[in-house]
């Protein structure tokens, strides 16, 4: 069964913010984030589709240095923001996991995978 959670407050999320949040699926730790782009919030797995490796360069820093992309820290795979779709580098073609995600009321939800 899913669960809803909410992992930041809405008005806490500036552009290209983002906030990182843990769950547990099957028993096993994951990591997750969520991200401003646009004026919307998008949310994606903290993983890697070229070896499932967090992203993060630092605690909670996902983007390239010109905040275009979601970088992967470890073998610098870029991806586009809004759709997740991996356009330098390995995996290449490949998009990043999302989960979805909505903002009620001020708080940003996302539906977590039961």
């Amino acid at each position: 069964m899913a669960k809803r959670v909410v992992v930041a407050r809405g008005g806490a999320l500036g552009e290209h913010e983002t906030a990182k949040f843990v769950f547990d699926e099957d028993g096993a730790r994951k990591e997750g984030f969520v991200i401003r782009h646009g004026g919307r919030v998008y949310a994606y797995r903290n993983e890697c589709r070229h070896i499932p490796m967090t992203m993060d360069w630092v605690e909670n820093r996902f983007l390239s240095r010109d905040d275009c992309y979601v970088q992967c820290a470890t073998h610098g795979a870029r991806y586009q923001i809004d759709t997740g779709l991996c356009v330098d580098g390995p995996p290449l073609g490949e998009r990043l996991r999302p989960l979805p995600v909505e903002e009620v009321a001020d708080e940003i939800v996302v539906t977590l995978p039961g």
